[in-house]
């Protein structure tokens, strides 16, 4: 499978560069993978492929915030992301569980999405730290763009479900926020001194806002326990999940810096995601909170179609589609700290583009006509036989 990086003159589409501008009937020059040039009417000194995108509507590839593509198997026994014994891992790293032929099986890139923020379980305390993948490649290090973007935490209810079974802590919601409490302080008090501890050191540097902390919470009560236990603490929070929030926190969040990665709310069968209140996203939207969109939580799965259907239901409960696009481009992008590479379409950055027939967060009739991934178009690409 050839992956080296393309050259290609996209031409004339109504761009949605995913920071709110569009430009129509424009085009964009790819060199070496890179985005080299946006501008009407590029004129070329020699002979690369052109891609006519006349009356397409042109987006940069999605992000998929936090899920577990490319890290399970075809049976559901088949889980590397969950590390079940010690609630306490924040030193584990989910590159380690990747697998780029399980990622490219599921073909998720014909949904748009080019890239995603792969997350370990949320069933632990502190489950490890998550790493920032395309979605196309037939190695892992050369899919990944960045590994350590965070580490990943949970006080929902999976951790006591998972723990009480097994009669040792965390047992209860007290058992869940003490452990966390308990580590973090050991942490802050860690010294390269003091004899070597993987899990200690992997939080020092969330302590010392090096790494942001991705914490997976699902109710109103979760959240502001939450923020009452970090407000002894200097750390850089990501709520994950999120659907609580109402707008008797909006002032909570706005004071803290708090950034939102919303769960997947097309789960008819989650009552959590049911109480997402799409009034206090917008409020969220226009108080500037960096906000995404994950289709994962607590059950940790999705289709490639999930990511897209989460958008166009923002989008009915009457999210603005410009800033929908953000939280799937270039809001994800910035939250997983990878925005100097991918989430907009702008000089410097990947070419990862999707060409439409139209906007697909507005319009069920909207197909995806071309996907490229570093200036690759990978929709036609040979599909990986499987028994699965």
């Amino acid at each position: 499978m050839n992956e080296e990086h393309e050259d290609i003159l996209i031409k004339n589409g109504n761009i949605h560069d995913g920071n709110g501008n569009i430009f129509y009937s424009t085009d964009i020059l790819v060199k070496d993978g890179k985005i080299k040039q946006i501008a009407k009417e590029i004129e070329l000194n020699e002979d690369i492929p052109v891609y006519d995108a006349t009356d397409k509507v042109v987006l940069p590839g999605f992000i998929e915030s936090l899920n577990i593509w490319g890290c399970t198997g075809p049976g559901w026994g088949d889980n590397d992301l969950e590390e079940h014994s010690d609630p306490i891992t924040p030193q584990m790293n989910v590159v380690y569980s990747f697998d780029q032929d399980n990622m490219m099986f599921q073909r998720v890139f014909e949904y748009g999405i080019t890239s995603a923020g792969i997350t370990p379980g949320t069933s632990n305390v502190l489950g490890g730290y998550a790493a920032v993948f395309k979605t196309f490649g037939d190695h892992p290090y050369k899919m990944l763009i960045k590994e350590k973007v965070g580490v990943v935490g949970s006080v929902s209810r999976t951790t006591t479900t998972v723990y009480k079974d097994r009669n040792m802590a965390p047992m209860t919601k007290m058992g869940t926020f003490s452990l966390l409490r308990e580590y973090l302080k050991k942490a802050e008090a860690y010294s390269t001194e003091m004899p070597y501890d993987s899990k200690l050191i992997s939080l020092k540097d969330v302590v010392e806002k090096k790494t942001p902390l991705f914490i997976n919470c699902n109710t109103n009560s979760e959240i502001v326990a939450l923020n009452h236990l970090l407000k002894d603490f200097d750390v850089d929070l990501v709520l994950t999940g999120a659907y609580g929030v109402n707008e008797n926190i909006l002032n909570m969040i706005i004071d803290n810096k708090l950034k939102i990665i919303f769960g997947d709310v097309t789960n008819g069968m989650s009552a959590a995601s049911q109480n997402l209140n799409f009034d206090v996203v917008r409020e969220l939207i226009n108080k500037n909170v960096p906000i995404s969109i994950s289709s994962t939580g607590d059950r940790m799965s999705s289709g490639k179609e999930s990511l897209l259907w989460n958008a166009i239901l923002f989008y009915k409960n009457g999210i603005n589609s410009s800033d929908v696009l953000k939280m799937i481009t270039s809001n994800a992008a910035k939250i997983l700290s990878v925005d100097d590479r991918i989430g907009s379409i702008e000089p410097g950055k990947d070419a990862d583009i999707v060409v439409w027939t139209n906007n697909p967060i507005e319009s069920y009739d909207s197909k995806a006509e071309a996907v490229f991934i570093n200036g690759k178009n990978v929709l036609g690409v040979w599909r990986m036989g499987s028994c699965w």
